[in-house]
């Protein structure tokens, strides 16, 4: 036996199917105010934007953070960008991770690129692609499983923007399975920091070594004028 739609039956098969789908659609979490906290478990984007905002649970999406200071310690299944005054990252970030901050400190586990931004660093994660990072100041004890690169950023004053002297400092004290660039002011190197690939360190002298450290990987150019 032969079955026919007819326009209703077809309009409402239609209505039926848009339903479905905007059921399986994630949600997207926002937040405007001076101070906020969201404890999430979503599979949808997160957004928020304060004075203080932090962030804990579970994002499958996205997240965008922005205030003067930040607490984000959640499992972030697609990208995080994070801009504030301070930035206290933990938790971890399967997609990409922007941080544009004063301070930033970083101790959580990060599967895609990372991008820092920021006047003074401290990064005790797991950095599975390595970073990228131009700091003020920059203390590292994590691990990277990727190559780095450091770049030390001097200050800038007045209208001609007239640099005011550059003391850019990277103290080294983690793991660079794959080593990477370094250029600064000063590199440090601590006893428990290990290089496992060629890393290339330009300063204004060279590395600071502690007694019978392992420097096998790593060379050293004197540093012309800025880093960048």
């Amino acid at each position: 036996m032969k079955r026919f739609f007819t326009a209703a039956g077809a309009a409402a098969l239609i209505v039926s199917l848009s339903a479905c789908v905007q059921a399986q659609t994630p949600e997207r979490t926002s937040f405007d105010g001076l101070m906020g906290s969201q404890s999430l478990d979503t599979d949808g984007d997160v957004e928020m934007n304060g004075l203080a905002v932090s962030l804990d649970g579970r994002v499958g999406g996205n997240a965008v953070m922005n205030g003067a200071a930040l607490d984000i310690n959640a499992r972030i299944g697609g990208n995080l960008e994070a801009n504030g005054g301070a930035a206290d990252i933990q938790g971890s970030v399967g997609g990409r991770t922007l941080v544009n901050a004063g301070a930033a400190e970083l101790t959580g586990s990060f599967s895609g690129p990372v991008e820092i931004n920021a006047g003074a660093a401290e990064l005790s994660g797991a950095f599975l692609q390595g970073f990228d990072a131009t700091v003020g100041a920059l203390e590292f004890s994590g691990e990277a499983g990727g190559p780095v690169r450091i770049i030390g950023s001097g200050r800038e004053r007045g209208m001609f923007r007239r640099r005011d002297g550059d003391r850019s400092r990277v103290e080294i004290s983690g793991d660079l399975r794959a080593g990477g660039t370094v250029c600064a002011h000063e590199v440090r190197f601590t006893g428990d920091a290990r290089v496992g690939g060629p890393l290339t360190v330009e300063a204004d002298s060279h590395p600071d070594y502690p007694a019978g450290f392992d420097a096998t990987n790593i060379s050293f150019t004197p540093r012309q004028g800025q880093c960048g």
